[in-house]
């Protein structure tokens, strides 16, 4: 999990960092209570050196080195739908959006249930609710982000980096 950076064509470590870009990132950080929270100790206990934690809430917040920018004219741009699993730490302090749309914990586990392309009996199954619970979840959902159907919803959730196709094996 390391950050890298894009300037003028060449890639950079985090610890390249500008002293005036590392305090805007280091500032957004320490007002997110929630991942201080989670990024201050490693899974021993131990206390991660602060300067590792931002890079951690950047690489969480923002994902890899995508050409994207992250910081425009000195001001950190909205964090991105980037997961580095389905169960990332980020999502204990980041908000997941489709469309601008914030999602539930329980509607990105939908989606992630469909993008394997699971039935509804399945998927239902595996959130442990009923197909009728799940289904009136689904519309809701469907609803919430104006796509009228799975194919809609997958389409959406690719288009905005929830989701990532797959490879197909030819």
């Amino acid at each position: 999990m390391e950050v890298n950076w894009l300037q003028n064509g060449h890639t950079h470590a985090f610890s390249e960092l500008s002293l005036a870009d590392f305090t805007i990132l280091s500032n957004a950080y320490r007002s997110n209570e929630a991942a201080r929270k989670h990024l201050k100790y490693d899974p021993q206990g131990n206390e991660i050196p602060y300067r590792r934690q931002v890079e951690l809430y950047t690489y969480f917040m923002f994902g890899g080195l995508d050409g994207k920018p992250d910081l425009v004219d000195g001001r950190l741009q909205e964090p991105e739908n980037y997961r580095h699993s389905e169960d990332c730490p980020s999502l204990k302090f980041k908000q997941i959006k489709l469309d601008g749309c914030p999602l539930k914990a329980r509607e990105l586990r939908m989606i992630d249930l469909m993008a394997e392309d699971y039935k509804d009996e399945v998927v239902a199954a595996e959130m442990g609710i009923s197909v009728s619970t799940y289904n009136q979840h689904k519309r809701s959902l469907f609803d919430k982000t104006g796509t009228g159907s799975r194919t809609g919803l997958m389409l959406a959730a690719v288009r905005n980096k929830i989701v990532r196709l797959k490879a197909a094996c030819l």
